[in-house]
C-alpha cells in the first residue's frame, strides 16, 4: 500500500502535465492551421508530458532540446505537415504553454495567499 501513495501524485502530476499540454498543442495548431480535430493533440501531450520523468537524472537543458525535437517531430507526423511548417506550430506551442504556465503559476500564487485580513 505504500507504493500506492508514493505513485499518486506522480501520477497525477504526469495527467496534470499532459493535459496542459494536449491543450496547448491544440491552440497552437487552431492557431496556425486552422480548424483541427482536438483527437491529434492527444498524441502530443501526453508524449511530451513523459519525458520529464524518464530523463529526470539529465541536464534540464538536455531534456528541453529533446522535448522540443520530439514537439516537432510529433507535430510533423500527426499533422502530415512539412517540417516548416510543424517548426512554426511548434514555435507557438512553446509560446502559448510559457504563457499558460505564467497565468496558471500566477493563479495558484495568488490563491495561496488567501483571504485579504480584515482591518483592525
Amino acid at each position: 500500500m505504500a507504493l500506492l501513495g508514493e505513485l499518486t501524485p506522480i501520477v497525477g502530476t504526469y495527467l496534470l502535465l499532459a493535459s496542459f499540454l494536449t491543450l496547448t498543442a491544440h491552440i497552437a495548431a487552431r492557431n496556425f492551421l486552422g480548424s483541427v480535430p482536438f483527437t491529434r493533440a492527444l498524441a502530443i501531450g501526453p508524449a511530451i508530458a513523459i519525458l520529464p520523468f524518464v530523463l529526470q537524472r539529465y541536464f534540464g537543458a538536455l531534456i528541453v532540446a529533446i522535448a522540443v525535437a520530439l514537439d516537432l517531430s510529433l507535430f510533423h507526423i500527426v499533422y502530415r505537415i512539412k517540417w516548416r511548417t510543424a517548426g512554426f506550430v511548434t514555435a507557438i506551442h512553446i509560446l502559448v504553454s510559457f504563457l499558460g504556465s505564467i497565468v496558471i503559476g500566477g493563479i495558484v500564487y495568488l490563491v495561496s495567499l488567501g483571504p485579504p485580513a480584515p482591518p483592525s
